[in-house]
């Protein structure tokens, strides 16, 4: 009866080797896998998952540095307050010898844990004086001044020692200025921005995962994410560089001393005579140049001959004219 009942009744279930399944089973089945493999295709492939994981990583890294090294930044605390001040300092001045104290410098700096950023020595050619003294000999006497222009970086609670030291090398000061500037707001500035571009740029990410329909909005949504992002680096590289300045405070010296005077003594050197023919050959050269010149005579004479016997027709005209008068006169007297 019961086999019956349920035989009879094929809407709700059917029967085959013991096993009662419910209508419609296989639709359910394959509709969850459709939809099963829509989701796994929407969602990030491994690829991408393993990019932004070594992205994150990458991140991180520069993050934990800057962290590392904002945590020192130096810090002066003036009546309770806390400053971070970006220190530099601009000094000129005579010194005996420029090389000498230059190589003072380097070590006074180095001595205190900073470095030379730069050093350009030069030797500025005034004029030269050239002298004779005896007969194979010159003195030669170059006028010349130096100068060197150093830059120098030094920790910041070192600045005012190595000032010192630096100003006991000198002369003649013509000017030592010091700058202080508080860049503390500028530091919390750029960490709160950072944070916003971060913040901002989390909601992009999250909503580029989410664009699948089409790709116009999907490449918007990538170039406002990497946007976002430079933003944010910018900032965290500026105040990197801030707190480098804040640590390391700059100096800018220029050295000089008064004018020297190099002498060198000089061989004078035989001058050479171009040469010269002898006078026999000279008089060769002359008895030739006579001859040709003849020759030339003779050629311009021949050249001219119809102007010659012009020549001779008119003056033997006019020779007769003032013959044939003369007589008239004397016959007529």
């Amino acid at each position: 009866m019961n086999n019956s009942k349920n035989c009879s009744n094929p809407s709700k279930a059917f029967v085959r080797t013991g096993i009662v399944l419910p209508q419609y089973l296989g639709i359910k089945v394959f509709v969850f896998l459709v939809v099963s493999s829509l989701l796994y295709s929407c969602g990030p492939s491994a690829e991408k998952m393993a990019e932004r994981e070594s992205y994150a990583a990458a991140n991180r890294a520069v993050a934990d540095s800057v962290s590392a090294y904002s945590k020192g930044i130096a810090t002066d605390t003036i009546n309770g307050v806390t400053h971070n001040f970006i220190r530099k300092a601009d000094l000129k001045f005579k010194v005996q010898d420029v090389l000498n104290s230059s190589k003072k410098i380097e070590d006074i700096v180095t001595g205190y844990g900073g470095y030379i950023s730069s050093s350009e020595l030069t030797s500025n050619k005034n004029h030269t004086q050239s002298t004779q003294i005896n007969k194979d000999s010159i003195l030669e006497q170059t006028f010349y001044t130096t100068v060197n222009y150093i830059t120098l970086r030094v920790p910041n609670q070192k600045l005012d020692t190595v000032l010192r030291q630096i100003s006991d090398l000198a002369l003649f000061i013509d000017f030592r200025n010091l700058h202080s500037d508080d860049v503390k707001m500028k530091l919390f500035a750029n960490k709160l921005a950072e944070n916003r571009y971060k913040n901002y740029n989390t909601k992009l990410q999250q909503k580029a995962e989410k664009v699948t329909t089409k790709q116009a909005q999907v490449l918007s949504t990538v170039e406002n994410v990497l946007e976002k992002q430079t933003m944010a680096d910018d900032k965290r590289i500026e105040s990197y560089d801030l707190a480098d300045q804040v640590n390391y405070s700059t100096i800018k010296l220029e050295t000089y001393q008064a004018q020297t005077v190099m002498k060198q003594l000089l061989p004078i050197q035989e001058q050479v005579q171009p040469y010269q023919p002898s006078f026999f050959s000279k008089l060769g050269d002359s008895f030739l140049n006579g001859f040709q010149v003849l020759k030339n005579f003779v050629l311009f004479l021949v050249n001219i001959w119809g102007l010659l016997i012009i020549l001779a027709a008119v003056g033997f005209s006019i020779k007769w004219l003032i013959v044939y008068i003369n007589r008239k006169v004397n016959t007529v007297s």
